[in-house]
């Protein structure tokens, strides 16, 4: 099994029922990989295989979050997803409060999707014309790395920004682990600030970071 990671707006939250709706791959734009997704090429799959699809914590099969409500092949964009996320665990709220997170700050989706590629464009390799797709990830917000990888925040490029959303984070209603989690990234920041060529370091940021203690 193969991964695409991929950041897009988000398009729609429900927050009194859980749901979110977000592009997982996008059509006729070249990835990383250096592929292109066909339209048309997640219909057979879904199709056939709505019911097996999962959607994962970070590709971890043991993390399961939610479910999908709707795989939108039609949508010419791009494959549209709604999903459900499971608000009697405490890991699909910790993730469900992350989406909301980013979606409330104007931040991307990271989305990542598991899956087998079936068939390639005769005449140009690169062109996926069919996939199989076997899952769909929401990778984390907060990592226990540098400020500066954790998806959802590379586009934030002031550290103030960033405070301002981990302080946002801090005083959401996660889990006690995840909230250890955003201290390591606020202690990360005040023992070893980013370097100055890839984030602005604004003065009101230095204040706060010289006055934060955990």
């Amino acid at each position: 099994m193969e991964f695409k990671q991929l950041s897009y707006d988000f398009k729609e939250l429900d927050e009194s029922q859980g749901i979110v709706m977000a592009y997982a791959n996008a059509y006729n734009n070249e990835d990383s990989d250096k592929d292109i997704s066909a339209f048309g090429s997640f219909e057979k799959t879904v199709k056939e295989n709505f019911k097996r699809i999962r959607v994962l914590k970070d590709h971890d099969s043991r993390m399961m979050i939610g479910i999908p409500l709707k795989i939108d092949t039609e949508d010419t964009y791009g494959l549209m997803t709604t999903t459900k996320f499971n608000m009697d665990k405490q890991m699909g709220r910790d993730m469900f409060t992350d989406v909301k997170l980013m979606y409330e700050n104007g931040l991307n989706a990271e989305l990542s999707i598991g899956y087998n590629v079936m068939q390639r464009d005769q005449k140009n390799s690169n062109i996926i014309t069919e996939y199989k797709l076997r899952e769909y990830s929401f990778l984390s917000s907060w990592a226990a790395n540098e400020l500066s990888t954790v998806q959802g925040m590379k586009s934030v490029k002031s550290v103030y920004g960033q405070l301002e959303i981990l302080q946002k984070a801090y005083n959401l209603s996660y889990s006690d682990p995840r909230l250890r989690e955003i201290e390591k990234l606020l202690k990360a920041l005040s023992d070893e600030p980013l370097e100055s060529n890839t984030l602005i370091i604004e003065p009101q940021a230095l204040d706060y970071l010289k006055g934060f203690k955990i």
